[in-house]
């Protein structure tokens, strides 16, 4: 496809920056609007036939609502937030392009993306897609297509029962009392990764945690399914019986792996 002009909302960082980066690479003119951009958010739907929603995921339905209707018939309307139900039906409901959900299963942080997997969730038209396929695959992207409810369902596991764990850890590591400069100095090198973990959880995004896992739709079943394996364990804990809490690990990695 030729004449493509993009226009990424939210790209002076994050996602939408690596994303900005992606086209420019491959040739494509991209301009990247942010809060303090002189450029008017009207223009820039008028200026690019491409327009990419990157803002976080608590502004991203406010961004689609203003931008949508900018967008015309025959222009693609995407997303690069980490949940898709919702902003996949905001965009098909406020615009008429073409509407592609998209979410790259990797941080900005990645120094060469290729091998890394993306999810498409297509919802309206066709020749978009086969152009954002194109890009990505070109550059080494694994990419699968999935509905919106299937790859928020698989979120709510790789994401919010993950994110969950670490923050119940750290959680637990501050009512222990015993600060982390203390506990370092006993940690084994699994542990010290935890740790890091923990760390950039708590101090370097704490918002976008937070709404992954306050907004996934599935996120009340995988509260109660923790909850239930911790009780199940506290239980074999009680019990006295390493064997047993054996048994059950054993069990589970038969399931699992």
């Amino acid at each position: 496809m030729k004449d493509i002009t993009v226009g990424i909302i939210g790209g002076t960082g994050g996602m939408g920056r690596w994303f900005a980066d992606l086209l420019q690479k491959e040739g494509y003119p991209v301009h990247v609007w942010g809060r303090k951009s002189a450029m008017d958010i009207n223009d820039l739907a008028t200026l690019c036939n491409v327009i990419v929603i990157a803002v976080p995921i608590s502004a991203t339905a406010a961004m689609i609502e203003r931008v949508g209707p900018l967008v015309p018939e025959g222009s693609l309307l995407m997303d690069l937030t980490s949940l898709k139900k919702e902003p996949v039906e905001l965009m098909m409901a406020n615009s008429r392009a073409d509407v592609i959900g998209c979410h790259p299963l990797f941080g900005p942080g990645v120094d060469d993306a290729a091998g890394e997997n993306v999810i498409l969730c297509p919802a309206r038209g066709q020749k978009w897609l086969i152009w954002l396929r194109n890009v990505l695959e070109k550059n080494g992207l694994a990419v699968m297509e999935k509905t919106p409810e299937e790859h928020d369902k698989m979120m709510a596991i790789v994401q919010v029962l993950n994110h969950l764990n670490t923050i119940s850890l750290g959680m637990a590591l501050t009512e222990t009392g015993v600060s982390s400069e203390k506990i370092s100095k006993y940690a084994t090198p699994i542990f010290q990764t935890k740790l890091g973990i923990v760390k950039k959880v708590f101090t370097e995004s704490p918002g976008l945690y937070a709404d992954i896992i306050a907004k996934n739709p599935d996120t009340d079943k995988i509260l109660k399914l923790y909850e239930k394996t911790l009780a199940d364990i506290r239980q074999l804990i009680k019990s006295g019986d390493a064997a047993r809490l054996k048994d059950a690990l054993v069990q589970a990695a038969g399931k699992l792996f």
